[in-house]
């Protein structure tokens, strides 16, 4: 998965994330500090490392029922008719909607770079891009399934509904804009998007951005026309 850092110059590195069943052991790191989950992402973006997440050290009370450690209650109803609705029914709602795990499916996530995971492999790759570094990798997936694709967003949970669990879900990649918790809490910059795809695409997509590196196809950068300022009479 280097390929995608180096094809599409990503600043920061791909991000793999693999959800766990009871009887799995893992080495990875267990921070007794309740982070957000898009700040285990942001994390591991920016070193080698790995992280373990459970229900005791996730500390978004969002992503606890996106990855169905818990049911959603009448504090997130709240806090969701706080930040975003005007009635109970429309907070409620927007939390509905939201794609989650169901309850207790898995009782944690491992979350690191994709080189952490070796010789395992993640459910769930993570690429923090921009718009430019986007286009290929929309080129590519089309260009490899032949056939379109549209993006699913939502007023919250970006990183974590709206990107990991969507892709896990549908098998689909997703382009998400980080959402508030991540712009806050995650770090995550303005410029910023999450593109987020199962394994199995990661490796399409990858070979695909092969394919175009190697046949001059790569859209990146974009070669741009320079026109005269000087129009043809004025010569």
């Amino acid at each position: 998965m280097e390929e995608f850092k180096e094809i599409l110059s990503l600043k920061l590195l791909p991000v793999g994330v693999k959800f766990l069943q009871k009887e799995e052991s893992t080495k990875g790191e267990f921070l007794a500090k309740k982070l957000t989950f898009c700040q285990f992402v942001h994390g591991a973006s920016q070193e080698r490392c790995l992280f373990k997440i459970t229900k005791e050290n996730l500390g978004c009370a969002s992503a606890q029922f996106v990855f169905g450690f818990r049911e959603y209650n009448e504090k997130d109803i709240d806090h969701h008719l706080r930040q975003f609705t005007f009635s109970k029914e429309s907070a409620k709602k927007l939390i509905e909607i939201k794609p989650k795990l169901p309850i207790n499916q898995f009782t944690g996530l491992l979350v690191g770079d994709i080189n952490s995971f070796t010789p395992d492999k993640p459910d769930v790759v993570i690429l923090i891009i921009d718009s430019a570094q986007a286009l290929p990798l929309i080129e590519a997936y089309t260009t490899a399934y032949e056939k379109d694709i549209t993006f699913c967003n939502g007023v919250s949970s970006a990183v974590c509904s709206y990107g990991v669990v969507f892709a896990y879900q549908t098998k689909k990649p997703n382009l998400t804009i980080p959402c508030v918790g991540a712009k806050r809490y995650g770090l995550f910059q303005d410029h910023q998007l999450v593109f987020s795809l199962p394994w199995e695409v990661a490796q399409e997509i990858k070979n695909q951005l092969i394919r175009f590196a190697k046949s001059n196809k790569l859209h990146l950068p974009i070669k741009q026309a320079y026109y005269s300022p000087v129009k043809e009479n004025e010569k």
